[in-house]
Order: C-alpha cells, then sequence, then structure tokens
C-alpha cells in the first residue's frame, strides 16, 4: 500500500485523484482549505484517509501540514494540485494580485516539496507530482499571471527531477489542457483593474473560455488515470500531457522551439 500526499481535493482532479488512489487500496492524506471539504473525503476510505486543513498560500501551514502528514506516516507519492488562477490583461493585473496567486501555485509546492525531500531522501525513493497546465508551456491571453506561475513552477520540476534522480526520486509534471471541472467558473478571481483598450479581452474574455471548456474539456478522471498509467511505466515521464487540446499546444511550442533553433 502507497501514501499519498495530495493537496486540493475538493474538487476537479484532486478529488478525481484521491477517489481512483482509494480504489487501487492505497492511502490518501488530502488536504483541502477547508474542514466541510474534507467530510466525505474522510468516509470513502476505509480507514485509509488522514485529512488535513491547511491553505497552500499560508507557509505557516504548509510547514504544519508538512509535519502532520509526516507524523501520519510515511509518504510515497506527494501531488502538489491545489491552485488558483486570476483573469486579466498583464497591464490590468495588480502585483499584489499576482503574488497571492504565486504564494498558492508556486511558492507553496515549493516549501511542501521541500519539506518532504529530506523524508525522500532518508528512504532512498519517492514520487513528487506537480500539477501544471497547458498554460505552463503556451501563453493565453487574459491569464498572463496564471501562466507566469506554471512556467516558473515547470522550470523548478524540471531542476528539481535532475537535482534528486541520483537519490531515487521522481518528478513529473502533469500539463492537463481543457478539463471538465469548476476551475475557471469558481477557481478564476478576475483583475480587480478594468482598461477601455483591453475591453474585448477583459469584458468577454473568461466567458469565451468558459464555453471552450464546456466544449473541449476532458474529465478529470482522464487525468487520475494518466497519472496512475504514468506510475506503472518503466520510466516516470517528466512530461505529461493530457486532452486532446494539448496536442495542438505542444505541436504549437515545437514549431516555436525549432523556428528558434533553426535561427
Amino acid at each position: 500500500m502507497k501514501r499519498w500526499l495530495i493537496t486540493g481535493i475538493s474538487s476537479g482532479i484532486g478529488a478525481a485523484l484521491a477517489k481512483a488512489v482509494l480504489a487501487r487500496g492505497d492511502h490518501v492524506i488530502g488536504v483541502a482549505r477547508n474542514r466541510d471539504a474534507l467530510t466525505a473525503f474522510e468516509s470513502s476510505g476505509a480507514g485509509r484517509t488522514t485529512a488535513i486543513v491547511a491553505d497552500m498560500g499560508d507557509a505557516v501551514q504548509v510547514a504544519r501540514l508538512a509535519k502532520e502528514a509526516l507524523a501520519a506516516g510515511p509518504v510515497d507519492i506527494l501531488v502538489n494540485n491545489a491552485g488558483q488562477s486570476l483573469f486579466g490583461a498583464v497591464e490590468e493585473v495588480d502585483l499584489e494580485e499576482a503574488r497571492g496567486l504565486f504564494e498558492v501555485n508556486f511558492f507553496g509546492p515549493w516549501a511542501l516539496t521541500q519539506a518532504l525531500l529530506p523524508h525522500f531522501r532518508s528512504r532512498r525513493s519517492g514520487v513528487i507530482i506537480q500539477i501544471s497546465s497547458g498554460c505552463g508551456l503556451i501563453g493565453t491571453p487574459g491569464l498572463g499571471a496564471y501562466c507566469a506561475s506554471k512556467f516558473a513552477l515547470e522550470g523548478l520540476t524540471e531542476t528539481l527531477a535532475l537535482e534528486v534522480a541520483a537519490f531515487g526520486i521522481r518528478a513529473m509534471l502533469v500539463e492537463p489542457g481543457a478539463i471538465a471541472t469548476r476551475f475557471i467558473s469558481h477557481g478564476t478571481r478576475e483583475a480587480k483593474v478594468r482598461l477601455a483598450d483591453y475591453e474585448m479581452l477583459s469584458g468577454q474574455g473568461k466567458a469565451v473560455l468558459d464555453g471552450y471548456y464546456a466544449q473541449a474539456a476532458s474529465p478529470p478522471e482522464k487525468v487520475a488515470e494518466a497519472i496512475l498509467s504514468a506510475l506503472e511505466s518503466d520510466a516516470l515521464p517528466l512530461r505529461l500531457p493530457v486532452g486532446e487540446d494539448m496536442r495542438g499546444a505542444l505541436a504549437q511550442k515545437a514549431a516555436a522551439l525549432a523556428a528558434l533553433a533553426e535561427g
């Protein structure tokens, strides 16, 4: 039985992954920002669940979370899934809003990863899974702050994978495209500032994204299945894109890099 630590299990990818992991007979240490979100989770695993309330944007709470998780037993797999988004043009986004987003999407996962690395190194094993995004590969108008946080997570994890491989620790970036969750409608705040020149973007852009997700989205269970399949493979990939729309995003990125290489 593996022991998983998964943040952001109240809905979406986190909830789907926790359910799939419990169905395999593993143990899940599930993290959410409020106790109510953990009630159903606690009763779902036949004694194989540990619930912890913590806000990934609060460094003190992240440190406490790591201690509580390790006090409950060894951790085999860390999944940094909790995240937020912010809609607005780069010029419109207040830097304090952006810093708050980075605390949850980047510094929180970094802090939790750091806290568990001594544990993983001592055991000479462990898996770190970072839930990134297609927005960590391709810039998206209106999501500049979110893209920036995921680009940062990509760079951090790519470096981390090289640093810890010698200790038997593996790292993987999961890059979902459009996923049928409430992330856009409920997990994406809007920038407080609105500038007239960005009216088409700020006024309609979020609604356009909502519509796109409604049509193109894959179910969150597909992400969970892809993660479990990757873990069963002989070699864990550094990057795991998920969703039909990611093919186009990856082709676009490859073409841009090829053009750069050709000078």
